[in-house]
């Protein structure tokens, strides 16, 4: 009879705590145990928007650091304008081949990955690249099929060569400026 009594205390003692570990909310006015599904629905919800506001605020000040870099890196400022209209859902219905140019041009450009949305957005773009490999060998299937005298995937710009480099300074920041010495020795 002892034990009985130990056993029913100890599970007693053990779902009183169980009871006090748990969450209790307010809603509508009603103390509840718990958080609701539709709350952390919501929670995963506003936080995803967050890290997707942040890949848009970091890739707009990196391409907003000089005026031509839109016209020139064709397929980041189409993964931007993507991002702003429809987030990662509208980014995932872009063809790999933009993706990966994207992520490529990208990769070119970013030295420092410490802004922490480029970082996510270079992740996550790399991983649609890698996660949809069969799209990528069919177009590369089509594309041999072609005759080789046409070009249809050019992406060709063209620009003056010193606003190319005023925006790789602008980039980089580390390079002088050498049309002031060609022009102080001439």
């Amino acid at each position: 009879m002892l034990d009985d009594i130990k056993t029913q205390l100890g599970s007693s003692i053990q779902t009183v705590r169980r009871f006090l570990e748990r969450p209790i909310s307010v809603q509508r006015g009603n103390l509840t145990l718990g958080v609701p599904s539709s709350t952390l629905r919501a929670q995963a919800r506003d936080e995803r928007r967050q890290r997707v506001r942040v890949m848009k605020v970091d890739l707009q000040n990196l391409l907003g650091q000089h005026p031509a870099s839109r016209d020139l890196l064709r397929h980041l400022a189409l993964v931007e304008r993507t991002l702003g209209r429809g987030g990662l859902e509208a980014l995932e219905t872009l063809p790999v081949r933009v993706i990966a140019r994207a992520l490529t041009e990208l990769e070119r450009l970013v030295w420092d990955w410490s802004p922490a949305g480029l970082a996510e957005l270079r992740s996550r773009m790399a991983v649609m690249v890698k996660t949809r490999p069969a799209e990528t060998r069919r177009q590369a299937e089509r594309r041999e099929s072609r005759a080789p005298d046409t070009i249809h995937d050019a992406d060709v710009t063209e620009i003056e060569h010193t606003e190319f480099e005023a925006m790789e300074r602008s980039w980089a920041g580390t390079r002088p400026d050498t049309s002031l010495e060609q022009r102080s020795t001439a």
